[in-house]
């Protein structure tokens, strides 16, 4: 649950960061927004639900606290 966790919060991060650069560039291009706006959202719901599941979650390798 902990490794899908970190997985989400990466995938959710880079979604985010790359729709916000692509659809910058396509929304001045173009002057109208493109799909790369929509991976925002998703990409920021991604990214909660991963930090959700890893404040949920034990490491299993975790030995340092």
């Amino acid at each position: 649950m902990h490794k899908i966790g970190v997985m989400m919060v990466w995938l959710g991060l880079i979604s985010t960061i790359v729709g916000l650069i692509f659809g910058f560039i396509d929304l001045v291009k173009y002057g109208e927004p493109s799909i790369w706006i929509a991976i925002i959202p998703a990409g920021f719901a991604a990214l909660l639900v991963g930090v959700t599941m890893t404040q949920f979650s034990k490491a299993k390798d975790s030995d340092t606290m």
